[in-house]
């Protein structure tokens, strides 16, 4: 289980702050823009070693994440191409934010290297054994509010909230105690539970999905639309006009 699964109890807490940003009439690709911007100049921050500066953008481009969503739901400004340039921006975000950390401690412990490389691989990885199971089982596809889902979103030790987790705290105690050894196990935290996460998503894979047939899934799927169509009225035919 990740923090996916208690979102909506966060979302919340948060609701009051998230409301008033949506009210401020920015579109919600604007909102999904702005975190982006956010994220790389947190990125820069990182990179030259400004812990306290980080870690307050990590945790404003996490509200930021929220509002886009928000105001999309909520607005009537819901869109494919809002969707996934939330996905896509979500994760650049992510990747920019830790490169510079590690890249910065670089200088200090160059093993860093090679984690911030075992991070990135974990979290790709990550991001494309989710769209494959997505793509594989769209039988258990589903959509809450217009977002789309799956079971597998609660499965794994590592997502965003989990990230600003690992990675934040690693952030604050550094620049708390002007040391860096806090932010280097983070950025092993990471890299470690990336890989923990897509190891999970492989065993829920399996437990699942290793009897199913997907090419079976996938007409029963399409049987099932079939059997809609034909139970759906059909429109009245016109009616010829009575001559005289």
């Amino acid at each position: 289980m990740n923090l996916f699964a208690i979102r909506k109890n966060v979302d919340k807490v948060l609701h009051p702050v998230v409301h008033a940003l949506a009210l401020l009439p920015l579109h919600a690709n604007t909102w999904t823009l702005v975190g982006a911007m956010i994220g790389l100049a947190g990125g820069a921050v990182f990179y030259y070693g400004m812990w306290w500066a980080g870690f307050a953008l990590l945790l404003i481009r996490g509200l930021v994440d929220h509002v886009d969503g928000y105001k999309a739901r909520n607005f009537g400004q819901r869109s494919t191409f809002g969707a996934v340039m939330d996905d896509v921006a979500d994760r650049w975000v992510l990747g920019v934010m830790y490169a510079g950390g590690c890249i910065h401690l670089a200088k200090d412990y160059p093993h860093v290297l090679i984690v911030l490389g075992i991070g990135l691989s974990g979290a790709l990885t990550n991001v494309i054994i989710k769209l494959s199971i997505y793509a594989e089982s769209q039988q258990d596809v589903f959509r809450d509010n217009g977002k789309i889902g799956h079971p597998v979103d609660v499965v794994g030790l590592f997502g965003s909230a989990e990230f600003i987790i690992y990675y934040g705290a690693g952030a604050f105690f550094t620049a708390l105690l002007g040391d860096g050894r806090p932010m280097l196990v983070g950025c092993w935290a990471v890299a470690v539970l990336s890989h923990v996460s897509l190891l999970q998503r492989v065993v829920f894979a399996w437990r699942r999905y290793r009897f199913v047939d997907p090419g079976a899934a996938a007409k029963a799927l399409e049987d099932e639309a079939a059997t809609k169509d034909a139970g759906a009225p059909s429109a009245a035919a016109p009616q010829a006009s009575s001559g005289t």
